[in-house]
């Protein structure tokens, strides 16, 4: 059975069930959520079968979908699916529990019918997550990614059951989301000069009412990234008032860090800061708001006299705890207005950060031990195990390779989420992970080749418990699920020899 994350339980039948012109699928009556995963599965069945499979309000279908509240041992995302001769009987607490249910059954359809005939394994399987965060980071700052592409990252994603889609959004390369409080964000931030180029793009905001639309249609929620107070050339370029220096920058076109970062003693970036997060919050209704934190050089502040008067009025000891007062300030005003703030793990220092900050964890794993241990929820993105910008064989690398930076197949495999270091109470702080495709060396048509297979392996390692994790059975499975990406268009690395 390859099935990929693999399922929690499994017990295989005898025998197969076998799709033909009598199999229709029933729901529960007057249930619009029903219907919509019922309409998920007919297109699935149909698809594998060559002619429809319809969808009818009844409980007497060889094909049935129950959700039922009282399941609560299956949890919020959990299922059953039992496949006999006669019957497949999809089972689960929630409509997404649900969802899960039919990506699983999808694996298991055969990928070409038999003689015409359509037989599907006969097998119980009782699944759920072990995490709650199953995430993955676009970067579509670097290079723009289209609307489209995005939404059908939302389907290979939502296929391999990850829930979150984190949009990294704003950066020193580029302004990507739309702002009618602050136009000059796109008209210029948006874009960078490559040569005789102007090259950018951005998402209008009824681009990303359409992605968000699309995402909760596959239980995926979408999480923004505006980075603060680092990362800000692109915003600077088009208001260099927010700076420390005022002075008129370009969008930047090399990637790095730059010392060009917002001037957080004037009351004005505050204003800012609020204005663009205002209409970030109108657009996406993600509980949680992502806003860097990370790689924010100091050397302008520790010049500017705007800071230095910040710093002695707020009575803050240097540069860093300016930061964290930042830090603090966003905070308060999210949570004002109902969200959690999620930052890199450089939003620690300086200390005072409130207890519902989440911390992402991307230095290794210190951050989610520190974040943990002092009372925060934690989202583990390692960079040696879970940033699949990196080279995943040995031939992409140079002949000295950084072997931190050498993320294979099997290294992303053996990643655990939870450190060694932190009790099982302090584990609990532990949301889950997200794995990371930076863009800076990976435009639109090479995402696909850096994710993948890379993907498979992190969607099963926080998808399925430790004890039915292997990696000689994965490497069997992927077999059978390499043709499935094919079948799906997924350009992955190796595919036909390719690197």
């Amino acid at each position: 059975m390859a099935v990929i994350p693999k399922p929690l339980q499994v017990k295989n039948g005898e025998g197969f069930y076998t799709l033909n012109s009598e199999s229709r699928i029933g729901i529960q009556p007057a249930n619009q959520e029903l219907n919509k995963i019922g309409t998920i599965l007919s297109t699935v069945l149909s698809k594998s079968a060559g002619r429809e499979i319809p969808v009818q309000s009844t409980t007497d279908a060889a094909i049935l979908l129950t959700m039922n509240p009282n399941e609560k041992e299956l949890g919020e995302e959990g299922y059953r699916l039992a496949i006999s001769p006669t019957a497949i009987h999809l089972t689960a607490k929630t409509p997404q529990g649900l969802f899960y249910a039919v990506q699983t059954l999808r694996c298991l359809c055969p990928l070409q019918p038999e003689n015409g005939s359509v037989r599907i394994p006969c097998v119980q399987i009782e699944d759920k997550p072990q995490y709650a965060w199953r995430g993955i980071l676009l970067d579509c700052v670097r290079h723009f990614m289209s609307k489209e592409f995005i939404k059908r990252y939302i389907d290979l994603i939502a296929f391999h059951k990850l829930n979150v889609l984190h949009l990294h959004l704003t950066d020193d390369q580029g302004w990507r989301i739309e702002s009618k409080k602050y136009p000059k964000l796109t008209s210029i931030g948006a874009y960078r000069n490559e040569g005789d180029t102007r090259y950018g793009g951005y998402y209008t905001q009824e681009d990303i009412a359409e992605i968000v639309k699309y995402a909760q249609s596959q239980y995926v929620s979408i999480v923004p990234e505006f980075d603060i107070p680092g990362h800000a050339t692109a915003a600077i370029a088009s208001y260099p008032e927010l700076s420390c220096e005022g002075k008129s920058i370009p969008v930047q076109t090399e990637w790095g860090i730059f010392e060009d970062v917002f001037c957080p003693g004037k009351e004005t970036t505050f204003k800012f800061f609020e204005g663009v997060l205002d209409e970030i919050i109108a657009m996406f209704p993600s509980p949680f708001i992502h806003i860097g934190g990370d790689e924010a050089p100091r050397t302008r502040w520790e010049q500017c006299p705007h800071c230095q008067q910040r710093i002695k009025e707020e009575n803050l000891r240097n540069e860093h705890e300016l930061q964290s007062y930042i830090i603090r300030r966003i905070e308060k005003y999210l949570a004002s207005r109902g969200r959690r703030l999620i930052g890199w793990d450089e939003i620690l220092q300086g200390g005072g950060l409130p207890s519902s900050a989440i911390i992402q964890s991307w230095q290794g794993m210190e951050g989610a031990i520190t974040a943990s241990k002092a009372g925060h929820d934690a989202i583990c993105s390692p960079l040696q195990f879970v940033y699949f910008d990196y080279p995943q064989t040995e031939a992409q690398v140079p002949s000295k390779p950084d072997w931190m930076k050498l993320t294979t197949l099997e290294k992303v495999y053996s990643f655990d989420p939870v450190p060694q270091e932190i009790t099982p109470e302090e584990s609990q702080r532990i949301l889950g992970a997200e794995c990371t495709m930076w863009s800076e060396h990976a435009p639109q048509e090479k995402v696909d080749q850096q994710l993948f297979p890379r993907l498979c392996a992190f969607s099963e390692v926080i998808w399925s418990p430790p004890n039915a994790q292997d990696w000689t059975d994965f490497t069997k499975r992927m077999q059978t699920h390499y043709q499935r990406l094919e079948n799906m268009g997924v350009d992955y690395y190796g595919r036909n020899g390719k690197e």
